[in-house]
């Protein structure tokens, strides 16, 4: 066993979990949904290239004709919603008045086909006035970077506990795979799980929330799980490169993050892996290059293979995945390693732990 120090102590710990995706309407559904292994995909009314209806994990709660920045909002405001209300709540039993919240949220890459232009400018104010959320708009950001960008998210989220001017910012992703526009495109490019097509992914839609505070802050609220470490990272050859591609970003990511951890200690790792084989031979090359800090039987979860694709709501997903589990006392260890891999260079890694500190 290495000798070398663990990671200084962050004063960033996860006091909130909200989550929505086709196999939950909570965080506590959708963990254990995916714990057991259920994946419910259906018909939609899109047609594929052969005629075919496209498959997709969808929440039946939300109308087919709800597209776009409706549709994030409502994935989105009830997420937040559970993700915040035991802290509006904390004020409330105080009879006080809860501060205005920040929010940094990722959402996907702005040249994504079909994405709402009206995102940028509306998201925010619609899911306060959904959520009956006070959100701090001045003070909120959005990272528009595709599954990558979740992790970059969170470290904005810390960087603003860090400066000691807010005591609890709200951090999370939405995405939907819901909508025409996109679904073509991904059928053009044969990346939708079919007969033709094996190594694709089944479209989904979902969202996360993660209610960051500091110590001091969560007061005595629930502390589901601490941020120790996070880390980012360019691919130099992403997904559609000329030259094959090596994972040296995500290996990259992944070496930041676990910097200072045990050899070994490594027991349970949670990716956005989903069946595509230029994601799942990535991951290999960096799980490879960093073996050291993996234990012997670590296990490695894909929860989107239940959830299906979800972008750039997937590393808050992972993390709330995570955290409930610490909470519900079913977590594979103590400890998790997140990773995420953008469709552009952007690839992200965190390592969290199980708060159990007062």
């Amino acid at each position: 066993m290495s000798s070398s120090r663990p990671p200084p102590r962050a004063d960033a710990v996860v006091a909130g979990v909200g989550a929505r995706s086709h196999n939950g309407l909570t965080a506590l559904q959708v963990t254990m949904s995916v714990r057991a292994g259920k994946m419910d995909p259906c018909e939609s009314h899109i047609i594929d290239r052969h005629g075919e209806p496209v498959g997709v994990c969808r929440l039946m709660c939300i109308g087919d004709r709800v597209q776009g920045l409706d549709r994030f909002v409502a994935l989105g405001a009830p997420a937040l919603r559970q993700a915040v209300f035991p802290w509006l709540d904390m004020f409330a039993q105080r009879g006080q008045t809860a501060p205005e919240l920040p929010v940094i949220l990722s959402l996907p890459d702005e040249r994504r086909p079909g994405l709402d232009p009206r995102l940028p400018e509306e998201v925010f104010q619609k899911l306060a006035e959904r959520a009956r959320v006070p959100l701090a708009r001045a003070r909120s950001s959005l990272v528009f970077a595709c599954r990558g960008g979740g992790v970059t998210a969170f470290e904005q989220a810390i960087a603003r506990l860090k400066t000691g001017d807010v005591e609890a910012v709200a951090v999370g992703g939405i995405d939907s795979y819901f909508d025409p526009d996109i679904l073509e495109h991904l059928d053009a490019e044969m990346r939708l799980h079919g007969l033709e097509t094996e190594n694709g992914f089944i479209p989904g839609e979902g969202a996360a929330f993660l209610l960051m505070t500091t110590r001091r802050g969560a007061g005595s609220l629930t502390r589901y799980a601490e941020i120790k470490a996070t880390a980012t990272a360019l691919e130099p050859r992403p997904f559609g490169s000329s030259e094959p591609c090596f994972g040296l970003g995500m290996t990259a990511a992944v070496k930041n993050a676990l910097a200072g951890v045990a050899d070994g200690s490594i027991a349970w790792v949670l990716t956005d892996v989903a069946n595509e084989r230029h994601r799942v031979e990535e991951w290999e090359f960096a799980e490879g290059r960093n073996h050291r800090a993996m234990s012997a039987d670590v296990i490695h979860d894909q929860p989107l293979l239940m959830t299906g694709e979800i972008g750039s709501a997937s590393a808050a997903m992972l993390v709330a995945i995570a955290a409930t589990r610490f909470q519900t006392g079913c977590a594979e260890a103590s400890r998790a390693l997140i990773a995420v891999h953008s469709d552009g260079p952007e690839r992200g890694a965190m390592l969290i732990e199980q708060e159990t500190s007062p």
